[in-house]
């Protein structure tokens, strides 16, 4: 809504001015002056705190060990290094905050195309529980990016599976909008928590999915072209319901993704050129921290379903999705049992009086919307649907009951168990972000001083914290409430810790004696920092190679997903569209048969 829009936009100039302040204060860099002063002190013309050119070697300030990564071309002698100890007696143990210029770069170039994080499908504000859910939904986007990928690249492996069967699965003299209906209501339902699963509710939701799809008169029924014109015309009000409020400006969402690439192309130059000693790696770092994000934000935005769980707004009515598949189901049912003759007519969903269909026996239960990595659980009823219909005859709908129970039977086996797909989609979702993180790592753990410092180590920090909740999805199906609370409180945690490290890079308070010493794997690495500048850091260690091939990779893999993922969009978007134009010959045949409405508006 524009107004939580105007208060984030508000909040998020707040933190960068006040993040600007702090490092445009701080433009003299402490390790140059150091450095001079360490030089002054080994050339006996600097007296610093007692410290002379005596004194300097006496007590262990400077470092006469190995450096890792050194060119064999330079001469050990030739590079300033100093241990710990005499970083904070001479330098300080203060940080140096960053250079106004890299802090600047890092702004412009990252923290302003993060801005894509706002585009993720948040719930509406409009009710008060809804903050927190949005507030859940953040912490498991942010926390946890590969458990939310996970069930979001499955999900839209779904929209594809279903996009193959509407043309697999019609004759050439079938009309498409039956079966994009059919599918397209089906991974939309697979969005939500699916209780009270039985073969009997199953058969009802085959029922009133594949139904309209079959033209000539079922074998065993005697009502022949009746009750599909009912169940044609209950799906298709149903499926134009849920298109009406799907998730529009696509195109300028993704146009907003593809600066967030563009950006990563200027941290390249910023990186690599040749600008002098104020030359840094830092944005680069940081960009490929966050390049798993553009990733998890196009499976969510190209994902066409609902992404809320109402379809309330200040114009609409206020019933939601939930409600209204329920009250779907229920007709569905009360036509199906109208043509096995067990009612006179169709008793259809009779308003306030009737009970919430998913309070019901007789439906399967809609529950809370979990949509696009919202809840820590599997959703696989698209899944199992049409694994059964593709696993059955060409035309696995056209014998009635039979093929209608056994559909049902096999979808119920289906889902007391994850598909191999799944766990491969899992794996997949771990790479996709690991990969990002880890160059992150890379990078750092190589750059001067090159061991375990501060930032690689808080990178391997969030990738362990991130991976918690991943790991307990593929212990449980469906986790219970303890369960779910730990993955939360895992994800708050990651969350937490993310825009922390996020906040210290921008600030340069981990350029630290302690940070830059990279001291968590002393002595096989680190233990010592290196008093030059970054030309000198380009020409003496192999760090081109290093940020060359991490760039490649990581510039890589959001790019080909983008792409990959626009194209599958664009083959999809059939399944999706809406048709105002309705048939004049089944809105006459609708209204000859008392098509009951009144469970398309509010009671």
């Amino acid at each position: 809504m524009p107004h939580e829009q105007k208060s984030k936009q508000i909040g998020l100039s707040i933190l960068l001015l006040v993040l600007l302040f702090s490092v445009v204060s701080a433009s003299d860099n402490k390790f140059e002056s150091c450095r001079d002063r360490v030089l002054g002190i080994l050339n006996g013309t600097e007296l610093y705190e007692g410290i002379d050119n005596i004194t300097i070697w006496k007590y262990p300030f400077i470092y006469t060990g190995n450096i890792q990564g050194l060119d064999p071309r330079y001469r050990r002698k030739d590079i300033l290094t100093l241990t710990y100890d005499g970083c904070v007696a001479i330098c300080g143990a203060d940080a140096q905050l960053q250079e106004p210029r890299t802090a600047l770069a890092m702004v412009t170039t990252w923290i302003f195309p993060l801005a894509i994080v706002l585009s993720l499908p948040y719930e509406a504000f409009h009710q008060r529980d809804k903050v927190w859910r949005t507030l859940g939904a953040t912490v498991n986007w942010l926390g946890s990016p590969q458990t939310a990928l996970t069930a979001t690249i499955h999900n839209f492996f779904q929209i594809r599976e279903a996009h193959r069967q509407a043309f697999q699965q019609r004759r050439p003299s079938d009309e498409p909008e039956q079966w994009n209906d059919a599918l397209y209501v089906l991974t939309c339902m697979n969005q939500y928590e699916i209780t009270g699963i039985t073969s009997e509710n199953l058969k009802t939701l085959t029922y009133g999915l594949f139904r309209p799809t079959v033209y000539e008169r079922l074998e065993g029924g005697r009502h022949e072209h009746r009750d599909r014109v009912l169940t044609k015309e209950l799906l298709s009000q149903l499926a134009f319901q849920l298109r009406m409020l799907r998730r529009r400006a696509v195109i300028p969402t993704l146009a907003s993704l593809a600066t967030f690439l563009v950006a990563f192309i200027f941290s390249l130059v910023l990186s690599f050129a040749d600008v002098g000693e104020s030359s840094s790696v830092d944005p680069l770092i940081l960009g490929l921290l966050y390049s798993w994000l553009p990733i998890l934000v196009v499976f969510a935005i190209v994902d066409r379903n609902p992404v809320s769980s109402d379809r309330s707004r200040a114009d609409c009515n206020p019933l939601s999705y939930r409600e209204l598949m329920g009250r779907w189901l229920y007709n569905v049912r009360a036509v199906m049992q109208w043509r096995d003759r067990k009612t006179r007519t169709v008793n259809w969903w009779p308003g306030p009086a009737a009970p919430d269909p998913a309070t019901t026996e007789t439906t399967l239960h809609i529950g809370r919307f979990i949509g696009q990595g919202r809840s820590m659980q599997y959703a696989g009823l698209s899944y199992a649907v049409m694994n059964a219909i593709r696993t059955t005859t060409r035309r696995p709908v056209r014998r009635y009951p039979e093929r209608y129970v056994t559909i049902a039977n096999e979808v119920h086996d289906e889902l007391q168990s994850r598909p191999t797909s799944w766990f491969i989609t899992a794996f997949i979702s771990l790479a996709l972000v690991m990969l990002e993180v880890m160059l992150a790592f890379t990078l750092a753990f190589n750059t001067p001083t090159v061991g375990l410092g501060c930032w690689s180590g808080s990178f391997a920090i969030y990738a362990v914290l991130s991976s918690l909740s991943w790991g307990m999805s593929l212990a449980f199906m469906k986790p219970n409430r303890l369960q779910t609370g730990l993955c939360y409180a895992f994800n708050a945690v990651a969350f937490g810790w993310l825009v922390t490290v996020t906040i210290l890079i921008l600030t340069g308070a981990m350029n630290t004696c302690h940070c830059l010493t990279s001291p968590f794997a002393y002595p096989w690495f680190g233990g010592y920092i290196t008093l030059v500048d970054q030309t000198a850091i380009r020409d003496m260690f192999k760090v081109t190679t290093v940020w060359a091939t991490a760039a490649g990779f990581g510039l890589a893999s959001p790019t080909i997903t983008f792409g990959l993922t626009v194209i599958w969009w664009v083959r999809c978007a059939h399944l999706w569209k809406s048709n105002e134009e309705g048939s004049d010959n089944t809105e006459r045949m609708a209204r000859d048969l008392a098509i009951d409405t009144t469970w398309l508006v509010s009671s």
